[in-house]
């Protein structure tokens, strides 16, 4: 077979380099950017989900601080129309949230409690409590959210104590010597709203006394105590989702 003899164009020189550096652009370009479609637009933006802490209103506020503390359990919000309450909160809104006073009052008090002691608290709108301050004298063992084991895992009834009172001829403000006494051994009667004596119980070495009941209107009366003048004042107490809290004053005679 003969070869043929005609001759073949040649292969310019430039071609190969050119290719490479076709490569090599292509190489360094990156991938192509993505339609704007494949992702979320501007108007579809999530909206944020409440807090479980978000403290929107006074009920909110005084949970969060009662919850801080089982001395507080049961306490309830100010009554103005009561007179000799012993143990209470008020609520004020402020600008970032609410500010929340606690007080806690013992020593005769239908007649408008001789001590009383006071929690003050900030609650933010995000759910922070903060502790601001407290005053006065140190509450005694057994006053109502002041003394015991101070838990009520949950327990619905009422919790009480019987204190006598005055102790010091000449009442002294603020000196622990001068608080009313807890008064032992008291008999007390818990009476529903049908009349029924539905608990009988004593005071323990504190003065305290604790009764698990259902929710409803009761009376918490003591027996006479052998050397205290005349009877303590009876208490009507409603008992709703968690301790109710009751404080009986007995006199001492000492003037």
């Amino acid at each position: 077979m003969t070869s043929d003899p005609r001759p073949r164009p040649a292969i310019p020189h430039a071609i190969p380099t050119l290719l490479a550096l076709v490569l090599a652009i292509g190489a360094c370009s990156g991938p192509a950017t993505p339609s704007a479609s494949t992702g979320p637009t501007a108007s579809v933006a999530p909206s944020a989900a409440p807090s479980a802490t978000t403290i929107d209103s006074p009920e909110a506020a005084a949970a969060a601080v009662l919850a801080t503390d089982p001395r507080f359990a049961g306490l309830k919000r100010q009554d103005p129309n009561l007179i000799g309450g012993c143990c209470f909160y008020t609520v004020i809104p402020t600008a970032t949230g609410y500010d929340l006073t606690i007080e806690i009052g013992w020593g005769d008090c239908p007649a408008g409690c001789i001590d009383r002691h006071h929690w003050f608290y900030s609650v933010a709108t995000d759910g922070t409590v903060q502790l601001l301050s407290e005053d006065g004298p140190a509450v005694p063992a057994g006053v109502p959210g002041g003394g015991g084991d101070g838990t009520t895992g949950g327990v619905v009834g009422i919790r009480g104590v019987a204190t006598a009172g005055p102790v010091c001829p000449v009442v002294r403000p603020n000196d622990p010597n001068c608080a009313d006494r807890p008064v032992v051994g008291a008999t007390i009667h818990i009476i529903d709203a049908t009349g029924t004596e539905v608990a009988q119980l004593e005071t323990d070495a504190k003065g305290a006394f604790v009764v698990t009941l259902p929710a409803g209107r009761y009376r918490v009366q003591a027996d006479p105590v052998e050397g205290l003048m005349g009877d303590a004042q009876p208490a009507d107490v409603t008992v709703g989702t968690a301790l109710a809290l009751v404080q009986l004053s007995f006199d001492t005679g000492i003037r």
